[in-house]
């Protein structure tokens, strides 16, 4: 009986090896007449932990160059902060400090250094607050403005004072605008950050509006007046052709520093149509 029985199982064994024989074939034929498909490289994704965003290499490539070209303009804003308080300094024939050399360098740095900062602070590709939160953002930005105006203000009033309050050149008239502007935008900032987090009954939206058109408006005249103050004679009497660079320098610190408001501005003012 037990022949029978290994029979049976070897001829069961031979049909089983048989059958796996012809679906191997099969799958073997089916895969060679596959029309071939040429694989699609694909950048690898990353996930970005504040945003909750994924993006690809090449979306991080251009952050990369993005925050090296704001690192260039923090720079440009380096070099000028750097000529003012040499020129500042120095420019005194007996090496004394006058109201005026304290107007260069008070004003000169509340623009140039603490409102421009203030401003690149909520850029999003700022290289050095680009990891920070907007609450973090929001922090720094009103220290740096707070710090600014008070640098304005003292600035300003010192030049007025060295003057005798006489203002009649057009250094001095952007000056003028550019502090009355500047103490305004500072003010519509407090009601925009109160309004905000406490629910006044004033709406957070349109002075936030208010806030970013006052601000990139007073900047833009104090950077201007900085331009027209390169370009005196007090300046280049000594200074010759570097008020050229630096007045350039400035500008382009203008184009830069409006060019990401202008888009949060118009970006706010769709949101509340």
């Amino acid at each position: 009986m037990e022949r029978p029985s290994t029979f049976s199982d070897m001829r069961d064994q031979r049909a089983s090896t048989s059958r796996q024989s012809v679906d191997k074939v099969e799958v073997f034929e089916v895969r060679e007449h596959v029309p071939y498909q040429a694989e699609v490289t694909r950048a690898p994704t990353a996930y970005d932990e504040e945003s909750g965003a994924s993006y690809t290499s090449w979306d991080s490539a251009w952050r990369a160059i993005c925050q090296l070209f704001n690192l260039l303009h923090h720079m440009l804003i380096a070099i000028v902060v750097f000529c003012l308080w040499h020129f500042a300094l120095t420019s005194a024939p007996d090496g004394g400090i006058t109201n005026m050399q304290l107007h260069i360098i008070f004003a000169g740095t509340g623009y140039q250094l603490f409102l421009a900062e203030a401003v690149l602070t909520l850029h999003k590709h700022n290289s050095w607050s680009f990891q920070m939160s907007q609450d973090s953002k929001r922090i720094v930005h009103g220290c740096l403005q707070l710090a600014g105006s008070l640098f304005v203000m003292a600035g300003t009033f010192l030049a007025l004072t060295e003057v005798d309050m006489a203002v009649g050149t057009a250094h001095g008239i952007c000056g003028v605008i550019a502090l009355a502007f500047t103490v305004v935008s500072f003010i519509s900032g407090l009601i925009a950050l109160f309004s905000s987090k406490i629910r006044l009954m004033i709406k957070s939206g349109p002075v936030k509006i208010l806030h970013m058109a006052l601000g990139m408006f007073a900047l833009s005249m104090g950077l201007v007046s900085m331009i027209l103050g390169f370009n005196t004679d007090f300046f280049t009497a000594t200074q010759g052709n570097l008020g050229v660079a630096l007045m350039t320098f400035v500008a382009m610190t203008i184009l830069y520093l409006i060019f990401q408001p202008i888009f949060d501005l118009i970006a706010t003012v769709k949101n509340m149509a």
